[in-house]
């Protein structure tokens, strides 16, 4: 629960000097770059590397699923919860391997520096309790803490056997799909798996809870109704039951990745944001207006677009009622006017103009090397395979898949909205002018 009157709810937060905060960034430049340059961070994270996101991850999470229900496959998801994360992290373990990431003698010493003589004390009204040093974690809210987390657990997703493993920073998950055929197999893999996280885990002295992991089974209805009643797992002396849906990086995700469920929630949440600024909105002028909108609402609704954007039409319209009640609030456009004269004044695409938009610029990152390479290596150029110059050298290789599911992953669609973007953009030699042509060009088309 919630209550802040339960000690074990509550945090240490890091009041940090602003000249620290440059120091931290100028380190973790240096020392990201050379994990970086140098590979020296596993493949499995995502989190503190150059190109790489939240969204990123999610787009593989949603990909390798899709393509395994296209096979016929049901995947199983467990989004694993760890408690108290940063504050867990052992000093001496953590200087062993930052050693063992190559970090010289110097430069250890320097975050040994960095890690020890904090001292935390705890206020309640107007008494402040007698400051204790600090001997364990990383500073909450530092800008060092997610990569200095991140090498802590470096070696975390080499602990699984069956499974693959995916992180963010501390937000960790195992994927394994299997046969309706082979689901005995697949609770004795997964409790193999999840043992042995544990065991990693516990050598690291993190501490994984069980109760807050969530265990999912995505895969289509067909294949999903022939599994047994009973698909629990045992973790940590807990029985965990399957979830109908689940929290993963942000996104909702459902046992049938629709994300019906998502956009639920965040036509829900963005409608609650728009009606309370609707309320103040006099007390600003239309650009401040404008801003505060876009802050706090857009970019909301298009979080990790690129993964959703295959969810229904039925979707996609009730999201373009929210864009459209964002629009009249700021143009002050009526409620039976038409929507276009407003859109077009604030240089707004439609939403499903949008998505297009934003996956066509993804794409421009994984063509030319600014996405991970577990997202640009999906792609091939046809010029790669087929040696003479043809019409199509600058196309990518349509994949195959079987179903409408597999025709849902981004690997499908990015490829066919690439192959049919004209030439002209994808020659383009810059992301920051791709996007703003493209924009510029998808605006004065349905606008004209």
């Amino acid at each position: 629960d919630g209550n802040h009157e339960k000690a074990s709810n509550n945090r240490p937060l890091s009041l940090l000097t602003f000249l620290s905060k440059i120091c931290e960034k100028v380190a973790l430049n240096q020392f990201g770059s050379y994990l970086m340059k140098n590979k020296k961070l596993s493949t499995h994270q995502s989190g503190n590397k150059k190109h790489h996101s939240c969204e990123t991850l999610n787009l593989l999470t949603g990909d390798t699923i899709l393509k395994a229900m296209d096979g016929k496959l049901v995947t199983a998801l467990i989004l694993i919860d760890l408690s108290k994360a940063f504050d867990s992290v052992n000093h001496t373990f953590l200087l062993t391997k930052l050693s063992n990431v190559g970090a010289s003698p110097s430069v250890v010493k320097w975050f040994e520096s960095y890690l020890t003589g904090r001292t935390q004390s705890v206020r309640i009204g107007s008494t402040v309790s007698t400051p204790l040093p600090v001997s364990y974690g990383v500073p909450q809210g530092a800008i060092l803490s997610p990569l200095l987390f991140s090498i802590y657990t470096n070696d975390l997703p080499s602990s699984v056997h069956h499974s693959k493993l995916k992180s963010y920073v501390d937000d960790s998950k195992i994927l394994l799909s299997f046969t309706v055929a082979n689901v005995d197999c697949l609770k004795q893999q997964l409790e193999e798996d999840l043992y042995l996280i544990a065991n990693s885990c516990s050598k690291n002295e993190l501490l994984i809870n069980p109760g807050k992991t969530k265990y999912m089974l995505i895969g289509t209805r067909q294949n999903l109704q022939q599994l047994p009643v009973d698909m629990t797992i045992n973790f940590l002396n807990e029985t965990i039951t399957p979830v109908s849906f689940a929290k993963d990086l942000g996104m909702t995700i459902d046992s049938y990745l629709t994300y019906d469920q998502h956009i639920t929630n965040l036509v829900s949440s963005c409608m609650n944001s728009l009606c309370q600024i609707n309320r103040v909105k006099k007390c600003f002028d239309k650009e401040a207006l404008t801003l505060i909108v876009s802050a706090l609402v857009m970019n909301k609704m298009f979080y990790c677009s690129t993964v959703w954007s295959n969810t229904s039409s039925t979707n996609i319209k009730k999201l373009q009622l929210v864009q459209n009640f964002a629009c009249r609030i700021i143009t002050n456009i009526g409620k039976f006017d038409h929507i276009s004269p407003g859109l077009r004044e604030l240089n707004w695409l439609p939403v499903k103009e949008q998505l297009l938009l934003r996956e066509a610029i993804m794409m421009y990152k994984c063509v030319n090397e600014l996405a991970p390479h577990y997202l640009s290596d999906l792609f091939t150029k046809r010029s790669d395979i087929h040696q003479r110059d043809t019409r199509s050298h600058d196309s990518l290789q349509i994949p195959l898949y079987k179903t409408s599911a597999g025709q849902r992953s981004f690997h499908y669609r990015g490829v066919t909205l690439w192959n049919d973007l004209d030439i002209k953009y994808k020659k383009l030699d810059s992301l920051k002018t791709f996007k703003n042509e493209l924009k510029r060009s998808m605006l004065e088309q349905i606008y004209k």
